[in-house]
């Protein structure tokens, strides 16, 4: 069935074709938003949906002016601008915290992705529109709880910490290594009025244990203004 309608000719390209093109890729890039919109993201439902039914549209818009001014016209150079192009929307969605916390890494390559989908979807290649739409459902709905599983049993841990003084970061070395602990990197930001100092490092563990309860454990220590795991 999807060879059969990937191998039209182009020239069979009617208004019903186009159109279920067309809503296919927002059916597509609206199930792909859900998952976005469902953790609070910065892209979600409308992004992924605008995004997957506009390069759809250029896709299609290109098959149609090489049907109508002949090979001349490559339809592959309006979709190679939307796969350059769509980074500046992706880019708008990544941030770094005053933590030094990177976010929205996930959502900017899932707006790429929902491009280059649409893309497919716009050039009829349903084979492969449909195996990189499960693919990156997986991905989106139950990859990240693999990752959390591996962060929790790795022997290393990056840290963000606000202290009061550098002084403080012998209590916290004294801490660790009771703990079996040890601090690999130490990377100091800025010192900020009425907060403290800023400061990432990078713990290394002899044992698997709990990060949360590591990240206690330097709670406890007085001085210490807050503290974060950057892993995840």
């Amino acid at each position: 069935m999807w060879d059969d309608i990937h191998t039209q000719d182009l020239a069979a390209l009617g208004a019903d074709t186009a159109v279920f093109r067309v809503w296919l890729a927002v059916a597509m890039g609206a199930i792909l938003g859900l998952e976005r919109t469902r953790k609070q993201r910065p892209a979600g439902l409308r992004t992924y949906m605008l995004v997957c039914v506009a390069a759809c549209c250029v896709m299609l818009t290109g098959l149609f002016l090489f049907h109508r001014y002949g090979p001349g016209f490559d339809p592959a150079r309006m979709a190679a601008q939307v796969v350059s192009g769509i980074g500046f929307i992706g880019a708008g969605t990544i941030m770094v915290t005053p933590r030094h916390k990177v976010k929205g890494l996930t959502t900017a390559a899932g707006v790429w992705a929902a491009a280059c989908l649409g893309i497919a979807i716009g050039a009829g290649y349903y084979v492969v529109a449909a195996s990189v739409f499960v693919v990156l459902l997986l991905t989106m709905f139950f990859a990240d709880q693999l990752e959390v599983r591996y962060y929790r049993n790795l022997r290393r841990i990056s840290l963000a910490m606000i202290i009061s003084s550098v002084e403080v970061l012998s209590a916290i070395q004294i801490k660790l290594k009771e703990e079996d602990i040890f601090i690999g990197s130490i990377e100091l930001g800025e010192e900020v009025a009425d907060q403290g100092i800023c400061l990432c490092c990078v713990l290394r563990l002899k044992k698997r244990q709990p990060h949360q309860h590591i990240v206690d454990q330097i709670m406890q220590i007085s001085g210490v203004f807050f503290a974060e795991q950057l892993d995840v």
